[in-house]
């Protein structure tokens, strides 16, 4: 029963077959004008709407390549302006550690931080300064902004620096009060988030309120325990440390204690100065003295 019409459908399929080739030959022997009549006809009616689908194919694919190219275009002229822009950060804290390098009564030497601190490892600064520089242990390390810490290992090349972070950092600290000097000891007091760090200003005596906005500076001395125990000696007096923010535990009658911005971010560090000489008073240097 399906025989019949499978033959059928075979014999439509060759007869539509010999009419194309009679009709290929005949074009071929035609007349060029002849020739040129019939591929407009064809080109206007059967093929328009296959011409037309290409053509919009070609546009799509040249805007596409206009728009790859437009899109390399402003990735460029975006990285080459954070670049840009990362340079000049970085011209602008260079300069500023020159200032201070000028600015400082004490032998000091400059250096690269090698290795930024990390909130998971301990608090420390690898910088490029040894001991053929003269850096030795418990030397001060600074920024243009203020205290960042202290030398705790020496090698020839290199040296590792205790940043204020760290728990186990102390400074003997001063602010200036209407005329009155009020000292108390400066410690790590915690982070309130990855990039918020703060310190507290201990051991503050009770008469001695300090206000909000005040200024907190290294006082160049020691403070020993009954044990005789030096907490926060090796700072030379002036260098910021911070200005108050809060006031936080209060022990009546004893002692208060107040929060403290930092100011200085040791993570965010590309160089650093080493006070290499003995020092009384720097805070001189940490002014800003230029026009």
């Amino acid at each position: 029963m399906q025989i019949a019409p499978e033959r059928f459908a075979s014999r439509r399929d060759t007869i539509a077959f010999l009419i194309c080739i009679v009709l290929s030959v005949a074009g071929r022997v035609a007349p060029v004008d002849v020739q040129r009549d019939i591929a407009s006809a064809i080109t206007s009616t059967v093929l328009a709407p296959f011409l037309a689908i290409q053509e919009q194919v070609s546009l799509a694919l040249g805007a596409r390549t206009d728009f790859l190219e437009d899109v390399a275009v402003y990735d460029s002229i975006t990285a080459l302006a954070q670049q840009t822009r990362l340079l000049a950060v970085e011209n602008e804290r260079l300069r500023e550690l020159l200032d201070l390098s000028d600015r400082l009564p004490v032998q000091h030497v400059s250096a690269e931080v090698l290795y930024q601190a990390d909130p998971r490892d301990g608090l420390a600064l690898v910088i490029s300064a040894g001991s053929i520089d003269g850096v030795k242990l418990e030397d001060p390390v600074v920024a243009p902004g203020g205290i960042v810490g202290v030398v705790k290992l020496v090698q020839s090349t290199t040296s590792t620096v205790l940043v204020w972070m760290d728990t186990e950092f102390r400074a003997s600290a001063v602010i200036d009060v209407g005329g009155e000097e009020i000292f108390g000891i400066v410690a790590a007091g915690g982070s309130a988030g990855l990039d918020t760090w703060l310190m507290e200003l201990r051991g503050v005596a009770f008469r001695g309120e300090v206000p909000v906005g005040a200024t907190v500076r290294t006082s160049g001395q020691g403070i020993v325990l009954a044990e005789g125990i030096n907490l926060g000696g090796v700072y030379p007096a002036g260098i910021p440390i911070g200005t108050v923010t809060d006031v936080g535990e209060e022990r009546e009658g004893w002692s208060r204690t107040y929060q403290v911005k930092p100011a200085v971010n040791p993570l965010s560090l590309s160089h650093v100065i080493v006070l290499t000489g003995p020092a009384w008073e720097v805070g001189v240097a940490f002014e800003d003295n230029r026009p």
